[in-house]
Order: C-alpha cells, then structure tokens, then sequence
C-alpha cells in the first residue's frame, strides 16, 4: 500500500511537467502493437502459387507474414504500407502442391510485435502450360530467383525458378488478339517489383505492359503511329522513365543502290515512354544517325506482314533494315544498342545527338586483330564497368575459318588507341550450342554471368569467371516454342529469406 502511494505522486508531478506528455502518455497502450483479432489463408483463384491472408486487428496498425515450407525454406512478406485494421497481404515465391504453415506478426514504430497463431495452406498444380515441363537443374544460382520468359504454343508465359529449379511464380501473358500467340521480349523489373515488359509477334505489333507480381496490368502503351511500333528491347532509366526500341517506317529513293524510287524502309528509332503523364518521345533514330547506305543486310526476309499503320506497302514491300535487340545505359550514361541486322554493337552519347563508335558490322571503329574474335547476329549488349563489352554472340552464320555456327558468351576490350578489339574472356558450352537467335549472357554482381541459350532443349547457366558451371538448368516440354532471356532476380514482390 506504501508503495503505491509513494507511485501515484511521482507519476502526477511527472505529468504536472508537461500537460503534453501527459496526453502522449495517455495512449501508452495504443502505442503498442495492434491485436491479431482473426486471420485466414486461401488461394488466388488464379493462381497456384499465390495464397492470400486476411487479417483483422484491433485497431488499426501494420503487418507482416512469416511462412515457411521445410523444402522451400522459411521467408517473411514486407511490412505492408496502409495502416488499418483490416489486410489482404499476397504471398508469393510458393512452391506448387506444397503445403506452408505461416504467422501474422503485427508490428508499431519501436518495432514491438505481437504474433498470431500458426495457420496454414496448401498450394495447388501448375497449369498444364508449366506442368509439362521437364526442369533439370543442378547447382545453385548466386540470385535468389531466375526470371525467365516461356513461349508455348497458344502463348507467352513469365515464370521463375528458386534456388532447387523449382518453380514459385508465374503469369500467363494474354494474347491481345485471340488465338494468335504473342511472345514477350524483353523484360525489366521496378524497384516496387512491378514488371516492365514488351509484347509482340514478328507480325502482330501489340505494347508494353506493366504488371504488378500478382499479375494486375496496371499501365500499357499501344504500337501505333504515335507511340512507334516497340520491339525486343526496353529499359529503366534512373528517372523511372522507359526507353525502348521500335520500329519507324520510311520511304526512301533507293535508285542509287539499283533499288526502287519509292521503298519502303523499317527502321530503328528510340523512344522513351513517361508513364506520368503517358507520352512517349523520339530521342533518336537510324535514318537520320546512320543513313540508309549503312547495310548489314538489306531485304525483306521471311516477313509475311507489317503493322496496319504502315499504308505504303502497295508499294513495294518494306525493308527490314535495322533493329535493337537490346538497349543497355552504360558507365558513362552512354547508350549501347545491339543492332544484329549489322552484327554491331554502337554507343551513342548521353545527349542522343553523336555516335561514339561503332563496333563489328559495316564501317566498325575497331578492328579485330583475331578473325575468331568477331561476333554474328548478336544479343544483350553491355559494357561493363571496365569498359568492356559482353553480348551473347549468336554465331549465326559465322564463317567457317572462324568456328562455324555456334553461340558463346563473349568479352571484348575496347583498346582506344590502336582501336582493336580483343577477347579477354568466353564461355562456350561443352559441348557446343548453336543458339540460332534470341538468347541471352548478362553480367552478375558477383562476376558470374547468366545465359539463356534458346535451343531445344533451352539451356539456362551461371558460370564463374573460370568457366565453372555453378547453375544449369535444361527445360524442355511438348508445348514449348521458345524464349527469349533469362534474369537473374531477388524477390517476387520485397519477400526476402528467413535464416534464424
């Protein structure tokens, strides 16, 4: 009784002191971490691999889930960012038919928590458009998840792959046009994990899509005479703005060349797409960077339709003269573009307005002192932060003095004073793939590099600078018609790993 006499005055004058603290003090309890009132897990209705968990607090507040598979391993959501007292929180990065337990953990400011009970779920089988796949995987990747792109027979699929080649997410790309497949290039990933990716057949020019990792669209910028026609390549720049390759479409006079007065020419041009406002803009393009005299290959290939907006076609069919199948901001805020129609690699300055330099192709700004350090029909041009330049070097009609027809990664350096480049590094499967066209080789954190070789059957591999295979993963299936890259990534949607 002593004692709690003795409390009550210290406690009163303490408040006597700030009428503030006091009123602060008051909501003590409220402070602290909302109560779990009830939680329940059920599937998405469309889609296996993401479970959904409603939570009702107390009062409003912030959550987060634990869960865990004991193959799988155990991770934790985001913290999510509406304070309230009801939550939907998606969990993603799930195995198929497996089933996971998980904990609600409500959190406050001064990072206090309170947890629920345990409950659990149990993912459902992977649509037959995955389950049909044969994954045979050895290794490990250094990243968390593999990206990849799946073209099968009725469409395009996005998936990725953990650390044991399982796969934990997907999405079905929806045709824009019924019953015609539409592949997908080339794909980025935002830092709110939304995915940024470009949509089109050779002959059916469709967008650019944004999708968040629950597989919502929630942006999309139509080919069309305005927007250009997008193809293959995009990226992020810092601003958040995308720049993408498209088509742009020319009549030239093309007598000189024993051509016709009125021919009409594909071309490349870059664009970049402000989603703010929904406007994109011309920043530069090959006709008037290049000129059409600069020709790798001039004809109309196996192209049996163009866009509808391109009305001249009456004329003459149109030429498939330039292209970017990659699009990288290199070190110096330099663009790179890969253009495989000339089996060249060009940087361009950070303004747009000057070519720096050209490498392979027509008219290059560095030879090759090494017949067999030359690259054909090209993809995923970068330079690294040495300078170099890494691409996934197809080999597409590589004479045979220099090795015939198969793909590698390969890494030249750039000397600017004698403008020669040389190979400082390659990988070349054992034994060797001849990957035709698309593929990929990108340069990892941890110096390993990551291809995709589109063969059959499609070849997924880290390497070490050693030429160490550290992850290889063959797929192949019944349906399958192709791909395109393969990426390394770290989370689905800001999940990370749990290691206690």
């Amino acid at each position: 009784m002593g004692s709690t006499l003795l409390k009550a005055p210290i406690a009163w004058i303490l408040v006597a002191g700030s009428l503030a603290l006091w009123v602060t003090g008051c909501g003590d309890d409220n402070s602290a971490p909302a109560e779990i009132i009830s939680h329940s897990a059920a599937i998405a209705s469309d889609n296996v691999l993401i479970a959904e968990v409603a939570v009702t607090l107390d009062r409003e507040g912030t959550v987060y889930i634990e869960y865990e598979n004991a193959q799988a391993g155990k991770f934790r959501t985001a913290t999510t960012e509406d304070v309230a007292m009801e939550h939907q929180v998606p969990l993603l990065r799930l195995r198929p038919t497996a089933t996971y337990s998980y904990t609600v953990v409500s959190t406050n400011d001064e990072g206090e928590e309170n947890r629920s009970d345990s409950g659990s779920f149990t993912t459902g089988e992977l649509p037959p458009e995955l389950s049909t796949l044969t994954i045979d995987a050895t290794g490990t990747p250094s990243s968390e998840l593999v990206l990849l792109d799946h073209r099968e027979i009725e469409g395009s699929w996005l998936f990725m792959l953990d650390g044991d080649g399982q796969i934990v997410w997907y999405y079905e790309s929806p045709n824009p046009v019924e019953d015609v497949p539409y592949p997908t290039g080339a794909i980025v990933q935002k830092p709110n994990y939304n995915l940024v990716y470009q949509l089109n057949n050779p002959f059916n020019i469709c967008c650019i899509r944004e999708i968040t990792p629950t597989g919502r669209i929630v942006d999309n910028l139509a080919a069309g005479p305005v927007n250009g026609f997008p193809h293959r390549a995009l990226l992020l720049r810092p601003d958040g703005k995308i720049l993408y390759a498209a088509w742009t479409y020319r009549v030239i006079d093309d007598t000189a060349n024993d051509g016709d007065a009125e021919t009409l020419v594909e071309g490349l041009a870059l664009r970049v797409w402000d989603q703010e406002t929904g406007l994109s803009t011309e920043l530069w393009n090959a006709f008037d960077a290049l000129g059409t005299d600069h020709r790798g290959g001039w004809g109309t290939g196996n192209i049996a339709s163009y866009p509808n907006e391109v009305t001249l076609q009456e004329h003459t069919p149109p030429i498939r003269w330039s292209g970017a199948n990659s699009l990288q901001i290199g070190p110096r805020d330099n663009i790179i573009i890969s253009i495989p129609n000339f089996s060249q690699v060009i940087s361009i300055s950070p303004d747009f307005q000057r070519i720096e330099w050209k490498l392979g192709g027509p008219e290059s700004t560095f030879t090759f002192e090494d017949p067999a350090d030359r690259f054909y029909r090209q993809h995923t041009a970068q330079q690294l932060p040495n300078g170099n330049i890494l691409m996934f070097d197809n080999g597409r009609n590589r004479p045979e003095e220099e090795g015939g027809n198969y793909s590698r990664a390969l890494e030249l350096a750039l000397n600017d004073y004698d403008l020669v480049a040389r190979k400082v590094w390659e990988y070349r499967h054992a034994p060797d793939l001849y990957a035709v066209n698309r593929s990929s080789a990108y340069r990892l954190q941890n110096g390993n590099t990551l291809l995709n070789f589109v063969t059959n059957p499609r070849v997924v591999v880290e390497v070490a600078p050693d030429g160490t295979e550290v992850f290889k993963a063959n797929i192949s299936g019944p349906r399958m018609q192709g791909s395109f890259r393969a990426y390394a990534i770290d989370s689905v949607m800001g999940e990370t790993r749990v290691t206690d």
